[in-house]
């Protein structure tokens, strides 16, 4: 008895630890917003970027007659808005060619860096040189119970959670998990921080900021995986099904004329 008693005494402390643990964490989990990984820095151009660069006071001069350059829509005379946009790729050495001006080093540089450097190459030519660039292979993965999956582009450097929501046409509420899971490496850590599917509707939530090459996930539940699973199977067993059945048939029509 006394024995019992010494035991009870131990396992009582240790048992209300762990439930104080559990909740705090359980806490943690759906009451808190996680901490990201930092990705505060803008984004720097790397080769294999496509670049979008448009002059907004001097179309002709990166347009030269009779050049054969990628052009975006037609070309419109300058000062136009909506000018066409002169397409380029930074090629393996973290170069683009501008015309009149040749190859010009841009990778390492930020968006707002590489548009003031361009504009200080062609300050001999334009009066008082306005350019813009646009990044146009920037990606956001999205799969799982949304209603469409696939590559978001961007046309910033940056979504909201949603915003990327939105347009993959929402979330299949009738197959999801409760959690959307956010993915992002920087530095080659890689982080998952998972959301209750219930507080997207919480600007804390649905303005986090999702950027370049993060990848969003909204798992579908086990019993929806449950049935797609009994789908293929059954797809799977239904032509044997219909096999036996015709030898049945066909054994029964022999067994009668017999």
């Amino acid at each position: 008895m006394r024995f019992i008693v010494l035991l009870l005494l131990f396992c009582g402390p240790l048992y209300a630890q762990k439930s104080t643990s559990d909740t705090t964490k359980a806490t943690q989990t759906i009451g808190s917003q996680p901490e990201l990984l930092s990705d505060t820095t803008e984004y720097r151009l790397k080769p294999g970027d496509r670049l979008r660069i448009r002059s907004l006071n001097a179309l002709e001069i990166i347009f030269p007659q009779g050049g054969n350059i990628a052009v975006a829509s037609t070309p419109m005379s300058s000062g136009q808005a909506g000018a066409s946009a002169y397409l380029i790729t930074v090629d393996r050495y973290g170069q683009i060619v501008l015309p009149q001006v040749g190859r010009v080093k841009v990778a390492g540089l930020t968006k707002t860096d590489a548009t003031r450097a361009i504009e200080q190459y062609y300050k001999d030519l334009i009066n008082d040189p306005i350019f813009d660039i646009e990044i146009s292979n920037l990606q956001i993965r999205v799969l799982g119970s949304v209603a469409k999956q696939g590559m978001i582009y961007l046309e910033n450097e940056k979504l909201t959670l949603g915003e990327v929501i939105a347009m993959s046409g929402g979330i299949d509420f009738a197959t999801a998990e409760k959690t959307i899971k956010l993915i992002r490496k920087r530095s080659g850590v890689q982080q998952e921080v998972n959301y209750d599917i219930r507080n997207l509707g919480d600007p804390a939530v649905a303005n986090i900021p999702v950027f370049d090459g993060d990848y969003v996930f909204v798992p579908p539940s086990k019993w929806s995986l449950r049935i797609v699973k009994n789908q293929r199977f059954a797809s799977i067993l239904s032509p044997v099904v219909i096999g036996l059945n015709a030898v049945a048939v066909v054994l029964g029509l022999y067994l009668t004329l017999r």
